[in-house]
């Protein structure tokens, strides 16, 4: 008797992702899958793809060649079960940092109190408490990327990407939220 293995929360094959004029291969023929449960590390020298490489999985850029599937069906738009950390922080200078936090939760449908508990939780997870009120531009680099990662982990998202998610981090608090 086969065991068979559960459908890819995530996959790609044959990917491809041009830029530049004339094209440039940032990508070429890429296949990957991800499942639930499993932790991936995409390593690679800077410049190589590896940022490309999330935004196409994420339904962020479509690729010139070959398919993402999300949950083996094709990818069209943005995966509803994707969160990604950017290494660039990513947050709405206008907004606090619950509120940034919130941007996460947004179309969830979840109760105030449902609301207002999480994204309680997820601040305190990564060490903001006491900075609710706090807007980008009073906080450091790491706090910043606290912010960013709260935001997409509120969402319980299905697949977590991130992009060098603690390089704004000192190593103690890196190291914690690992």
């Amino acid at each position: 008797m086969t065991r068979q293995t559960p459908t890819p929360i995530c996959e790609a094959k044959g990917l491809t992702v041009r830029f530049g004029d004339p094209p440039r291969d940032v990508l070429s023929k890429v296949d990957l899958e991800v499942r639930a449960g499993e932790t991936l590390a995409i390593l690679g020298p800077s410049g190589c793809g590896k940022s490309t490489l999330l935004r196409a999985l994420c339904g962020l850029i479509e690729p010139d060649e070959g398919t993402v599937t999300a949950n083996g069906k094709p990818l069209e738009g943005v995966h509803a079960g994707v969160a990604i950390v950017f290494q660039d922080f990513a947050l709405l200078p206008w907004l606090t940092v619950e509120e940034n936090v919130a941007v996460g939760i947004n179309g969830l449908g979840l109760s105030d109190t449902d609301a207002c508990c999480c994204l309680q939780k997820c601040i305190e997870l990564v060490g903001l408490d006491g900075f609710e009120s706090a807007y980008p531009k009073e906080l450091s680099g790491g706090m910043k990327q606290r912010v960013g990662i709260a935001r997409a982990i509120a969402r319980g998202p299905q697949l977590l990407c991130m992009d060098e998610p603690f390089s704004a981090l000192d190593v103690f608090t890196a190291e914690t939220l690992r």
